[in-house]
């Protein structure tokens, strides 16, 4: 039997999109799940956590980051100053290599240096933090790590109802496009996936630039066309068909 979403190009498309997003918050989800089990086992003989024992959960951050094959570029998991026992701030991020080897990353902490890396200031990692929700940050430039055009999908995580942190994975949005933009080419209109703050992350036509700023297309009718709010509500994309035909 055909249902409305089979019938109609554009919740297909919408649907092909959210499960993008869910399967990608959902690698993160189980990065979230091993740090706060790491932590609880610390806590619980009695000590509190240090940066060795965030180094344990390397394995999870590469099979996770292996898992999104060609679009992921970087994953971890990066700490509340102050919660660890030898290092003010610290962060447990890896990223791909060539041959698939994971490095990791080593900004630098230090206050006193005009290239101090303060990690409490990145939106994704200051949403997380302030809302406790998920967060997917981008399009930009990843000048601290790959120096690739990023999505950032970030959760916190919650010990104990304290906020210890967040995980995250960072997708090329060179390699994610493709597929972002095979969704929308299936529709016969022109159509644009855009962020919450109305930075243009894919489009079906050469009209619209990856990065753009484009804030008239987060109106209730965009451009006189049709706006789906993606099901993912910490995503906070938008899929747009606008009126012309797709050339």
């Amino acid at each position: 039997m055909s249902t409305a979403i089979d019938s109609d190009p554009l919740l297909l498309c919408a649907q092909q999109l959210n499960s993008t997003v869910g399967t990608v918050f959902g690698q993160v989800r189980q990065l979230v799940d091993v740090a706060v089990e790491q932590w609880t086992r610390v806590l619980a003989e009695g000590r509190q956590p240090a940066s060795k024992d965030l180094a344990l959960l390397r394995p999870a951050i590469d099979e996770q980051l292996l898992a999104t094959g060609a679009f992921g570029c970087g994953g971890g998991v990066i700490v509340e100053p102050g919660c660890l026992a030898d290092r003010e701030m610290h962060l447990e991020w890896w990223y791909l290599a060539d041959g698939g080897k994971t490095l990791p990353l080593r900004p630098n902490f230090d206050r006193r240096r005009e290239n101090f890396y303060d990690y409490t200031n990145m939106p994704w990692y200051a949403r997380p933090r302030d809302s406790r929700n998920s967060s997917v940050e981008g399009p930009y430039v990843d000048l601290y790590g790959t120096n690739m055009y990023v999505l950032t999908f970030t959760m916190p995580i919650l010990v104990e109802g304290h906020f210890i942190g967040v995980a995250g994975l960072d997708l090329s949005l060179h390699n994610l496009e493709k597929m972002l933009v095979c969704s929308l080419m299936r529709l016969e209109h022109e159509a644009v996936l855009i962020s919450a703050d109305g930075r243009i992350i894919a489009a079906n036509t050469a009209n619209w630039m990856v990065g753009d700023l484009a804030p008239k297309l987060l109106d209730p009718t965009p451009l006189g066309g049709v706006r789906l709010v993606l099901e993912e509500p910490e995503a906070g994309w938008s899929l747009i068909r606008l009126p012309s035909p797709r050339r």
